[in-house]
């Protein structure tokens, strides 16, 4: 399983702040760090740097970055449309969890949705996923400094705003819902690995390194169910089997994306 993959952690440099960023990963439940590699082994190394942090895997790649969720919410501050709002339906003040957190974009946009008076809650599987999410969140404002662009200027600027609505927690989506009280969130979604690497997809291919990719279980459904007062929502492959296999109506839309959203009405 990948949180039982041992990991070398290093730093690019001494700087206190470099350092102090080691000894936070360090302390991050689940992950099997290790600072000295011996053996032949080459394990997969979590750099971090003056330029942020990158898990890398041979000549694959994965660090945070909210690339995807900025060109959305450019899009949306326009005046466009986002599939995921429409499903989700989030408002103002609402509360929302993420089950299938991964790198966290669908939760920021979320995130952006409800508002400062509305709450995410981030479950993630993947001890690395979580730590490495959680640790973007906590220097989101680092990312990107002085964006020339006024559109990017003003969503990069409500983008950090929201990113302090997010609480990510690591765990298992299931056991972590069957212990949420009933009708106590507004929404609760999930976003489950695709089982077969998008070959288009640069981006989720070093992803399936580090991430479950097991079917979503029906009894997480049912704990879903449970305690959304609204809905519960689910994004999986166009002409998923899995809508019907756990009782979601697909929503019309979205005639070229790869991609569909099903929602059950509690």
């Amino acid at each position: 399983m990948f949180d039982k993959i041992p990991i070398l952690l290093k730093t690019t440099h001494s700087d206190t702040e470099l350092l102090k960023r080691l000894e936070w990963f360090l302390e991050q439940p689940g992950c099997t760090w290790i600072l000295t590699q011996s053996g032949e082994e080459k394990l997969p190394e979590l750099t971090i740097s003056r330029r942020g942090v990158c898990l890398s895997i041979g000549s694959e790649r994965l660090s945070f970055h909210p690339s995807m969720a900025l060109i959305r919410l450019i899009n949306l501050q326009r005046g466009g449309t986002d599939r995921y709002l429409e499903a989700t339906q989030l408002n103002a003040g609402d509360s929302l969890i993420d089950a299938t957190l991964g790198l966290g974009t669908d939760a920021l946009i979320g995130a952006w949705a409800v508002g400062n008076m509305g709450s995410v809650l981030a479950l993630e599987q993947s001890p690395v996923l979580a730590a490495l999410v959680r640790d973007g969140l906590n220097h989101f404002s680092e990312i990107i400094h002085n964006p020339k662009n006024v559109d990017k200027q003003n969503s990069w600027a409500a983008l950090v705003e929201a990113s302090r609505q997010i609480q990510v927690h690591w765990g298992d989506h299931g056991k972590i819902l069957a212990n949420i009280p009933s009708n106590s969130v507004d929404v609760v979604y999930f976003d489950p690995m695709f089982r077969h690497t998008l070959e288009q997809s640069g981006s989720i291919q070093p992803l399936h390194q580090w991430s479950d990719h097991s079917p979503l279980h029906h009894e997480a459904v049912i704990e879903a169910c449970r305690i959304a007062r609204h809905r519960v929502v689910l994004k999986e492959r166009k002409n998923s089997t899995e809508f019907r296999r756990l009782g979601f109506e697909t929503l019309l839309g979205g005639r070229y994306s790869p991609i569909d959203y099903g929602v059950i009405l509690v």
